[in-house]
């Protein structure tokens, strides 16, 4: 056993013991000595050393993996110039997005036959391009709707009546929610957690879908965001 672990294991056994000691002398009214620290105090104290433990082997495995895959570019492209690959610590304009963005869209494509009459529209165009322009706040401020209409690939002259049925639609499934602005009726556009809209509208979504989003979001440790809200 690591030796941290070890230590952790023997105090918190050791505040254990305290605790029934003292518990067992309450019972019995004998006195009892106050405490250097109550038990309860000391053992959360434990616990906090365990989740920075914890932590800190996490980050240990993701260095780990990341020094893999260098060393299997490095083997695969071994006169590759670092310069000419894009870097989100070295490159501006970058925006922070689920992983699972993908299964998403398509999810959401699937799912939008429910609030159109059975008709599925790609509406998961319109949910990229929403991730694509947020920031932590979680709410998009589209000052232009034909150039976000276009950036989903929506051309023509239906273009932004196009672009605004599909936020109805990411609306109606609960993705998405919108507000009016001076730049028109959907200017400011609030992103929901889409793993619990996901979770709340399960029962429609295709088994194999919701599988291979689950599978996905074990595997980068999204799971725990299943939850309906």
């Amino acid at each position: 056993m690591r030796p941290g672990l070890a230590n952790l294991g023997a105090g918190l056994s050791h505040n254990l013991k305290d605790a029934i000691v003292v518990i067992k002398k309450a019972q019995t009214g004998a006195k009892v000595k106050p405490a250097a620290a109550a038990p309860q105090a000391v053992l959360s104290q434990s616990l906090v050393s365990l989740d920075a433990l914890n932590e800190k082997q996490r980050l240990k495995r993701k260095s780990k993996a990341q020094e893999n895959v260098l060393k299997m570019r490095a083997l695969l492209w071994p006169e590759l110039n670092e310069a000419r690959l894009w870097h989100r610590k070295v490159n501006d304009g970058f925006s922070t997005v689920p992983r699972t963005l993908p299964l998403l869209s398509n999810l959401i494509n699937d799912l939008s036959k429910i609030v159109t009459d059975g008709k599925s529209v790609p509406a998961g165009r319109a949910y990229l391009v929403l991730w694509c322009r947020v920031w932590d706040e979680a709410m998009v401020k589209i000052d232009s709707e034909a150039v976000a209409a276009a950036e989903a690939g929506y051309v023509g002259e239906r273009n932004v009546t196009t672009w605004r049925e599909h936020l109805r639609v990411l609306k109606d499934l609960g993705f998405i929610d919108y507000k009016p602005g001076p730049a028109g009726p959907y200017q400011y556009v609030l992103l929901y957690n889409p793993y619990q809209i996901v979770e709340a509208q399960k029962g429609k979504i295709q088994s194999a879908m919701y599988t291979a989003l689950y599978q996905r979001a074990l595997e980068i440790g999204a799971a725990a965001d299943f939850v309906t809200p």
